[in-house]
């Protein structure tokens, strides 16, 4: 087992990483006395798939909630009848929140967490990779707005997260594809090494293995590896930039366009991952007409999304809708749209002079129409 501490002064917790351990969550929490009465936010599936497992570890079996599947469902409406729900069970100050599931869970029970009676502590145990390697990490709360995503939310740190690679044996493919951009993401920002790793191995990223017991223990190895390093450096980006002042902006790599993907298409037409990877393409294809990147390390970066699986292109979206959501994104300040551009692979620097002319010929590039 596997822990990363991020360093956080009095906000600082442990990023736990095991194997089929969801069971010795409730010990931990018993030791940590970190709630008198605990609850559990998931979904139907995840609940089915992992909630016994989870409630079995606690002497007093925890109350839980579900919500229906979709990032459609992380709304300020949904989170006011999880509000309703808590208060009505009588929730309390002392009382712990486990968000028990995909980066959707996390988001919204950590923003619950963050406003019921102006704060209540919560642990994140994330079941995809996406929320793993990304989501669950950093204290990044919040719900959708039509407007724009993640548009209400607060930075608000858990007392811990809690991972068990061994979930992600019971991901759909294309869900661990969209864990993968963010992966990927990683080895562009800060870990040319990762990059080649990854490169290395991208035969093995997929779903086969999982399919019989002989190669699954070792395919989860390989998981645990990718998990533990990713969520390193998602840790140590964090520790020197909580909120997003400057130096964790680089996170943002491919999501300038990829959220306004997702915004576009109401969060369905693509999800998250593969918004990033086309976002991904676009930002590589930017610094490149920047001489920014070369384009030996744009070919690389496309090739390792396309045998991931992950798209680098758009399909039928109209380039002035594309454009709209970058206006509203958290990305803009003072007037200018900030795009985190590789100057490398391992490296990325945060442009806010990109030119329009430019982003529009990228975009027409990867198929806006």
């Amino acid at each position: 087992m596997a822990k990363i501490k991020v360093e956080l002064k009095e906000r600082s917790y442990d990023i736990i990483i095991g194997c089929d351990n969801l069971a010795e969550l409730g010990g931990l929490v018993r030791d940590e006395q970190w709630g008198r009465d605990v609850f559990i936010i998931t979904d139907p599936l995840i609940n089915d798939l992992y909630g016994d497992t989870v409630r079995k570890g606690f002497k007093t079996k925890p109350k839980t909630f579900e919500i229906p599947r979709g990032e459609r469902y992380k709304n300020l409406r949904v989170a006011e009848k999880l509000y309703d729900d808590l208060a009505r069970v009588g929730a309390h100050r002392d009382s712990l929140i486990i968000a028990l599931g995909g980066g959707v869970i996390g988001d919204l029970a950590g923003f619950v967490a963050a406003t019921y009676m102006r704060g209540i502590n919560y642990i994140q145990v994330p079941t995809t990779l996406l929320a793993q390697v990304d989501a669950a990490i950093g204290g990044k709360t919040g719900v959708n707005h039509p407007k724009a995503k993640n548009l209400i939310g607060a930075f608000y740190q858990p007392k811990a997260v809690f991972i068990d690679v061994g979930t992600i044996a019971t991901l759909p493919a294309r869900e661990l594809r969209t864990g993968l951009a963010e992966v990927i993401k990683y080895g562009v920002i800060e870990d040319a090494d990762f990059f080649k790793f990854l490169e290395a191995n991208a035969h093995h990223l997929n779903t086969k293995a999982f399919e019989n017991e002989d190669t699954k223990r070792a395919a989860l190895k390989l998981w645990q590896t990718i998990v533990t390093e990713s969520a390193k450096i998602k840790a140590k980006i964090v520790e020197k930039d909580e909120k997003e002042a400057g130096l964790r902006m680089i996170l943002n790599f491919g999501h300038t366009v990829g959220h306004a993907i997702e915004s576009l298409t109401r969060y369905r037409a693509y999800n998250h991952g593969e918004a990033v990877a086309i976002g991904m393409t676009a930002a590589a294809m930017i610094a490149s007409g920047l001489k920014l990147l070369s384009a030996d390390d744009v070919k690389r970066l496309k090739e390792l999304l396309d045998k991931l699986g992950l798209p680098t292109e758009i399909k039928d979206l109209p380039l002035k809708k594309i454009l709209s959501p970058l206006e509203l994104d958290k990305k803009v300040i003072g007037g200018k749209v900030n795009f985190v551009l590789p100057e490398k692979l391992g490296k990325v620097v945060i442009k806010d002079d990109v030119s329009l002319t430019l982003v529009k010929q990228v975009l027409k590039e990867i198929g806006a129409k």
